[in-house]
């Protein structure tokens, strides 16, 4: 089981999280923070890896990556405690893998023309690329980020069929 969990080093200011996982079903409540997006990444890769989802690796972890990204740089911080908590989702269904994450802001994500070599602002897009579907609503005096992928089928496609000469 260690392989399926290569944790990077623990940061040195701590990761609050509490993890909530059965057969097809991922739930992480958090504080986000940028040291605990590439932990979540890690925990989110060892569970398509559990589920024998290889082929939707990268897309859904930089999408994990982009969407838990954007709740440290547009969400504000809660004024008590000073976190920014959020709720993160993977969810296997019957042909699609659901990701979504939820915060506790109520302004919808602004999505931006960006270049395509600038260093900031392209989180959005690159997520709309990756994914088959991508959307948000309000949720719960806060907004739901959503990202849909096609799990690929694992039967192998049938070329035309011929008919036998009698």
């Amino acid at each position: 089981m260690a392989d399926l969990l290569e944790l990077p080093a623990p940061p040195a200011t701590g990761v609050r999280a509490t993890t909530h996982s059965k057969p097809g079903h991922l739930e992480i409540d958090l504080d986000v923070t940028s040291e605990a997006v590439p932990i979540v990444r890690t925990i989110v890769r060892a569970h398509l890896k559990l589920w024998d989802l290889h082929g939707l690796t990268d897309p859904v972890t930089l999408t994990v990556s982009e969407l838990l990204t954007n709740v440290v740089k547009h969400v504000p911080s809660d004024a008590r405690t000073g976190a920014r908590s959020a709720r993160l989702t993977v969810t296997r269904l019957p042909e699609a893998l659901n990701v979504c994450v939820r915060d506790f802001n109520q302004a919808f994500p602004v999505p931006t023309c960006t270049a395509a070599d600038a260093e900031d602002g392209r989180g959005l897009q690159l997520v709309r690329a990756f994914a088959d579907d991508f959307g948000w609503a309000p949720a719960n005096g806060g907004k739901d980020v959503w990202a849909n992928f096609t799990i690929p089928s694992d039967k192998p496609s049938e070329g035309p069929r011929s008919r036998e000469a009698s």
